[in-house]
């Protein structure tokens, strides 16, 4: 059996790697808006669309929120990851998945796909698997820690349906049409996976980041009873093309999201922290998302709007809106403090360090806020016109602005090849020493 490392945390590298990776994708999918314009015009259910999706969806958000639990499941839950040299092993099964599955949707070839499905579920296996042990003997239930056990229970049942939807294309394994049972799976990945963990999540982590007392009170139990009623009716309720479910259920998670959006206004109005960041800037933005998202997404329940194009449109605003900006400033807030703690944790107070806002780069945040902000509001419109020079034309803007988000992370990153740099110099001179 593989034991865990003591200490407080993970050695950094551990989340760092799934976090640079989540960000290397986003900037590859914000190129593939432009590059696929004429397809994003069309039916959403195209090949080379559904590629793009998976790129976002888990190249981007899953790694994203796996490589941040593998930080924050130590601070916020307080238990130690039980083991990071499966997270590891874990990392490289999930990224040859990831691209295989991408690679196969694009080519619209469905053995291949399923074979890195496989692979893919292979490697949510082993994460859920380092998640229930790092879990063993835990008593504290919190609000945060119920829903980040919700989250992995819906990943889960998130990726079989996903299988088994692959191989009904080579063999017919599950019963009735193939859009309901996507649609059901659409919307178990972002109601029962991204929704819950960001809920949860965020629950915890904005009152450190906006220096806030921590939310309670009634929008805890709405979250709860809102999401634990409504995602099971509209899943099922879709997969069974039964409208009755689908609209209980869109309203219970519609008040979950109103519950979170109250603490989160909340929680911006009692801050301590006189200014805000970019990164806040971005997390807090992105709370706004959630109301188009919604009124779109309780307009489909009651068949209101529908049609492929409103679709993609709900598609960006959920996807590209509300959990991109909200990744992307969490994303600047946890890897400047993971680099920090590499770098500089074991001298800070026997020398001169530099403090963690020093570490980031403001002028490129700021602008990565801006673009990413209004490439995504200008994508939304695109697609609701079914104009491809325009989705051309927010593609680039998302494009430059997920590029200043790089490059922000980069900056951070930069210290990591420095400490590097030090310690080969060290050694250098050490050696020459002895000499």
């Amino acid at each position: 059996m593989i034991a865990p490392r003591p200490g407080r945390g993970p050695a950094p590298d551990v989340p760092l790697r799934y976090l640079v990776a989540a960000g290397a994708a986003f900037i590859l999918a914000a190129f593939g808006v432009v590059w696929l314009a004429p397809e994003l015009a069309g039916h959403y259910y195209h090949p080379r669309v559904v590629a793009l999706t998976h790129a976002v969806t888990l190249g981007w958000i899953t790694f994203a929120i796996m490589g941040a639990s593998y930080q924050l499941i130590p601070i916020v839950l307080g238990r130690l990851i039980w083991s990071e040299r499966l997270a590891r092993w874990q990392f490289w099964v999930l990224l040859v998945g990831v691209g295989g599955m991408v690679a196969h949707f694009y080519l619209g070839t469905w053995p291949g796909l399923v074979l890195a499905g496989v692979l893919f579920a292979l490697g949510v296996a082993l994460h859920l698997v380092n998640v229930r042990l790092s879990l063993r003997g835990f008593d504290r239930w919190t609000f945060t820690a119920r829903l980040v056990v919700f989250a992995y229970t819906g990943l889960g049942l998130t990726v079989t349906l996903g299988l088994l939807l692959g191989a009904d294309h080579i063999v017919k394994v599950l019963p009735g049409e193939l859009f309901p049972t996507l649609h059901a799976h659409v919307h178990l990945a972002l109601l029962g996976w991204v929704m819950p963990m960001v809920l949860g999540v965020a629950a915890r982590v904005y009152p450190m980041f906006l220096l806030a007392p921590e939310p309670r009170g009634w929008p805890e139990r709405l979250q709860l009873w809102g999401l634990a009623a409504g995602v099971p009716a509209v899943v099922l309720g879709l997969s069974l093309r039964l409208p009755a479910p689908v609209i209980g259920g869109a309203l219970a998670v519609a008040a979950a999201g109103g519950g979170h959006l109250a603490w989160v206004i909340a929680m911006a109005r009692h801050r301590r922290r006189p200014r805000l960041d970019w990164a806040l800037m971005l997390a807090l933005t992105a709370a706004a998302f959630m109301v188009p998202g919604g009124l779109l997404g309780l307009g489909f329940a009651l068949d209101v709007i529908s049609g492929p194009r409103l679709g993609l449109v709900y598609a960006v605003v959920v996807l590209g809106g509300w959990i991109s900006l909200t990744i992307a400033g969490m994303m600047l807030k946890i890897v400047p403090f993971l680099v920090w703690y590499r770098v500089y944790g074991s001298r800070a107070g026997k020398e001169p360090v530099p403090t963690l806002a020093e570490l980031g780069w403001a002028p490129a945040e700021g602008t990565a806020y801006v673009l990413l902000t209004a490439g995504s509001i200008g994508l939304a419109a695109a697609a609701a016109a079914g104009s491809v020079e325009s989705i051309r034309a927010a593609g680039i803007v998302l494009s430059l602005g997920a590029l200043a988000f790089g490059a922000a992370l980069a900056r951070v990153l930069s210290h990591l090849v420095r400490r590097a740099a030090d310690g080969s110099a060290t050694g250098a001179s050490l050696a020459e020493a002895r000499r």
